[in-house]
């Protein structure tokens, strides 16, 4: 596998920047680094768009950046997926960038065992309780 370098990583900054601009109170992804260590932390938790990241970023490389979105978009749509997720990921990790949306992260909810659940008595699933059983059987092994 392929290992990211610099001028990956330059490439990268102008790719989520055009994806990211700065609006409003919210910054541009590179001015919370989604391109050094937000990056880093991307690819750590999700190896698996590796390759593909890279694929699409060395594919971009050198090239306008809207010509080469469009056509990473139109012909290499696993490549386009991972810039766009490991851009938009790095982006949301960023606790300047969770301020400026209002979003604390994610919080414990209460939940009590012992209390009926309000979706059991308010009808909500009385459709789906009328409908029946509607499922496809699991294959089995000796089938």
């Amino acid at each position: 596998m392929d290992k990211l370098n610099d001028e990956d990583r330059k490439t990268f900054a102008v790719l989520a920047d055009y994806l990211i601009p700065e609006y409003g109170n919210k910054p541009k992804a590179t001015a919370v680094g989604v391109h050094q260590e937000l990056l880093d932390k991307v690819l750590a938790v999700r190896p698996d768009l590796s390759t593909d990241f890279i694929r699409g970023v060395r594919f971009a490389a050198g090239n306008d950046v809207s010509d080469a979105l469009n056509t990473l978009n139109k012909d290499d749509r696993i490549a386009f997926d991972a810039i766009t997720l490991v851009a938009t990921g790095g982006y949301l990790m960023s606790e300047t960038v969770r301020e400026a949306m209002g979003y604390p992260g994610q919080e414990p909810a209460p939940y009590d065992p012992h209390e009926t659940p309000e979706y059991m008595t308010n009808g909500m699933l009385e459709r789906v309780t009328l409908r029946g059983p509607i499922y496809r059987p699991t294959p089995r092994d000796d089938d």
